[in-house]
């Protein structure tokens, strides 16, 4: 039953958690749907689930205490915030999608491996996870165990994978009826919110040294 209970919480933290579009990989997904890139799209939610599965798994299994041992390793993540929001928020600021684009078109460089990268390199996923592990500790939900860590960490990130899938699917199926103008728009405006997440990291890196 432990089981069970474990995985869907974090089947629901996982997807509930990847609605907003405020991220970095929000973007990127959205970008390419709006270039019918709609296979680069699910690989680089797939990438990115499999972080978030990742990050999902070692906060369960105990990462609230190694960061507390380790305080250095805040510091290096908020520095690589900075850096890699900056980049995908200009990035995304000056984007404009090609005029003519065939829809089975692919680019490597959209694919699984980036999206897990980008992921991988966001400390928000630090804090995020390790958060919803403390608030289930206290609740008490189920009986914690080092075991559990791996369904978790699946569910966590099925959860996520779900959610990029259903993205992906709404944005195709209604495609027709968004303008590529507003929706480019739409990837200018989040491109901003990507600066103003670096400068927050920025700020808590300065903080913390």
């Amino acid at each position: 039953m432990s089981t069970l209970i474990t995985c869907i919480v974090a089947f629901a933290f996982g997807f509930i958690g990847s609605i907003p579009l405020t991220g970095p990989i929000a973007v990127m997904v959205l970008s390419s749907c709006v270039q019918k890139r709609f296979g680069a799209a699910v690989r680089l939610g797939m990438g990115a689930a499999l972080a978030e599965a990742l990050y999902a798994g070692v906060a369960f299994w105990g990462f609230s205490t190694f960061l507390a041992n380790r305080p250095a390793i805040l510091p290096i993540s908020h520095g690589l915030s900075v850096i890699v929001l900056t980049l995908l928020g200009v990035y995304f600021v000056r984007w404009q999608p090609e005029p003519e684009v065939n829809s089975g078109e692919d680019r490597p460089v959209t694919g699984f491996l980036l999206g897990f990268t980008v992921s991988a390199l966001n400390p928000t996923l630090l804090g995020t996870w390790s958060a919803a592990v403390a608030s289930l500790y206290a609740r008490q939900l189920f009986a914690f165990s080092p075991v559990l860590a791996i369904p978790f960490g699946i569910a966590a990130g099925a959860g996520v994978a779900c959610w990029e899938l259903l993205l992906v699917w709404l944005l195709r199926r209604y495609e027709s009826h968004l303008p590529r103008s507003a929706m480019t728009w739409v990837v200018h405006g989040l491109g901003l919110l990507l600066i103003a997440g670096a400068v927050i990291a920025g700020r808590d890196l300065v903080r913390e040294l």
